[in-house]
């Protein structure tokens, strides 16, 4: 479902710069993993998987591999992961403007 929506933004303007995508793609891969079995979970999936393409064209873009991409994303989420478990606000907010940023494909 997101593919079409990745193809808009990279028509568009291409992805956001690959440090300002990883950071999205952290925080929007913890609130998934956070959000498993929950009601939330489809769309934290989305997000996630969103924030995730954006980053690997955006690594692309940077020439970065797949494989740093990929490693970087993991350890970011790993970073983001306890304060957003703790309800910190700086980190909800963080994450509140990278799902504002996702396309809505759902109509």
């Amino acid at each position: 479902m997101l593919i079409p929506s990745l193809f808009l933004l990279a028509a568009v303007s291409g992805p956001p710069p690959y440090a300002e995508s990883l950071a999205c793609a952290a925080s929007t891969r913890a609130a998934y993993d956070l959000a498993e079995g929950t009601p939330q979970e489809p769309d934290a999936f989305d997000a996630a998987m969103f924030w995730a393409l954006a980053t690997m064209e955006a690594a692309r873009r940077d020439g970065l591999t797949a494989k740093a991409a990929e490693a970087a994303q993991l350890a970011e989420r790993d970073k983001a992961k306890p304060p957003l478990q703790d309800g910190n606000p700086a980190a909800k907010a963080a994450l509140a403007a990278c799902l504002e940023r996702v396309p809505d494909i759902k109509g």
